[in-house]
């Protein structure tokens, strides 16, 4: 009997989804379940992978001096997914990574959390040009 080599699909692996529109950033359960707890969210991008970073805030951290409350952002979790709202923030990321919501209006990516840093990572996939 020849021995197969299978490569088994983790079902984890890729199950965190977070879709970006013109007015939105969508995040799917498994995604959503991140922020259960989170009193908001910081958006950023890492500027050397173009990955879009997602922080879970605490009320403590919030009310703290630590983070800008001016880089803070509402998050809503419903039952099956959670949303951030905020046009100037899609429009920030909408320009760094060269999003055109004329021609495609949704753009969909795989994310993985950081338990550390309590940090959903969204990997777009787009590595800057030097």
């Amino acid at each position: 009997v020849q021995m197969m080599k299978i490569e088994w699909f983790n079902h984890g692996d890729n199950s965190s989804a977070v879709t970006i529109y013109e007015n939105n950033i969508c995040l799917n359960k498994q995604a959503s379940n991140y922020f259960l707890d989170a009193y908001s969210v910081a958006i950023g991008i890492d500027s050397e992978t173009n990955n879009i970073i997602i922080k879970n805030v605490s009320k403590e951290e919030a009310e703290s001096l630590v983070i800008d409350k001016e880089n803070l952002n509402k998050i809503s979790i419903k039952s099956s997914y959670g949303r951030i709202t905020g046009k100037k923030i899609i429009d920030q990321i909408g320009l760094a990574l060269n999003l055109d919501f004329k021609k495609q209006n949704a753009y969909k990516y795989n994310a993985k959390w950081n338990t550390g840093t309590k940090m959903l990572i969204v990997e777009t996939g787009g590595k800057k040009d030097a």
